[in-house]
């Protein structure tokens, strides 16, 4: 596996690009077509950066980022990994590639939004408002690996939720953490 420059890749493995995200983004919203995902995929590439995980001609993955306050904050966005290649390390890389070119580009944050928009969390189906800091912190995965659990094992914490922003019930769960400086 090699992990390149997304916007120095060929038409074919952006169109890769744009499938992985309606395909990779399916539980239950995401792009919903083709037109809707490259556009987000040139929205990316204009405004930050992207990194392309590749096998030959194959895209394994690709990882976004976008600069926020004047670039002292980098938001992860998005991260998709081929269904059949997840739980391999494709996504620690691409993480690590983001981390990295974010540092390099003057972040002290970075930044992540993690939908729940499939019931896969504790904060599903609840009232968040009524005690959001105790909500945040009583926080579990209901069985289905949500992939905050995957950003928490990178050392990302949860530094906040935006209560029905999938629709009633469904939130939006918000992790960060500094970026690791070079001693």
């Amino acid at each position: 596996m090699t992990i390149a420059d997304l916007a120095d890749q060929p038409r074919a493995i952006r169109r890769q690009a744009a499938v992985l995200l309606v395909e990779g983004f399916d539980r239950p919203k995401g792009w919903p077509d083709l037109h809707a995902a490259a556009r987000e995929l040139d929205h990316v590439l204009a405004s930050g950066f992207a990194f392309a995980a590749l096998e030959h001609d194959l895209l394994l993955g690709w990882i976004g980022g976008l600069p926020q306050y004047d670039g002292r904050v980098w938001e992860l966005h998005p991260l998709v990994v081929r269904p059949d290649r997840r739980l391999r390390g494709i996504g620690r890389g691409l993480v690590t590639a983001f981390e990295g070119e974010a540092g390099r580009r003057g972040a002290r944050t970075l930044t992540l939004g993690t939908d729940d928009d499939s019931g896969q969390t504790s904060l599903t189906g609840v009232d968040l408002y009524s005690d959001i800091p105790r909500h945040i912190a009583e926080l579990r995965d209901l069985g289905d690996r949500h992939p905050f659990l995957f950003y928490r094992r990178l050392g990302y914490v949860v530094t906040g939720v935006m209560p029905d922003a999938n629709g009633p019930g469904r939130p939006d769960i918000y992790m960060s953490r500094a970026v690791r400086r070079e001693e």
